[in-house]
């Protein structure tokens, strides 16, 4: 199975970004909510988890560990993981070389310049 590029206006795309923004979504606010069937929202879930905990903690010493894990995740070329970063990438329509992009900008940005992100819970339900 391969991942193929897929067009950044997909809807997915812009939930996942938002999710990604330094703002907060709630369900309601969610444009497919109705759609998604709570294995998705558990996938978004998963996928904004990882995502998160590098943006947030990528600096702090206390959370090397956990980051490095996530890191390896995003990173590797698992398909065989229903959750795997690649297959999430495909559920959501997104480009995995552009989030990869993504986190390798947030690795050099100094932490002054980085944003938290919401915290990933709000988003599991």
């Amino acid at each position: 199975m391969s991942v193929s590029p897929v067009p950044m206006e997909h809807k997915d795309l812009a939930v996942i970004e938002h999710m990604l923004a330094a703002g907060e979504i709630l369900p309601a606010q969610l444009p497919t909510k109705h759609l998604w069937s709570p294995e998705k929202k558990l996938a978004a879930a998963v996928f904004v988890s990882g995502l998160v905990e590098i943006r947030n903690h990528a600096h702090n010493p206390s959370r090397w560990r956990r980051v490095q894990e996530e890191l390896a995740w995003v990173f590797s070329e698992d398909l065989a993981w229903p959750y795997s970063f690649l297959r999430l990438c495909e559920l959501f329509h997104l480009d995995p070389e552009y989030v990869r992009r993504m986190v390798r900008d947030w690795l050099r940005a100094p932490r002054s310049q980085r944003p938290k992100m919401c915290s990933a819970h709000r988003h599991a339900a």
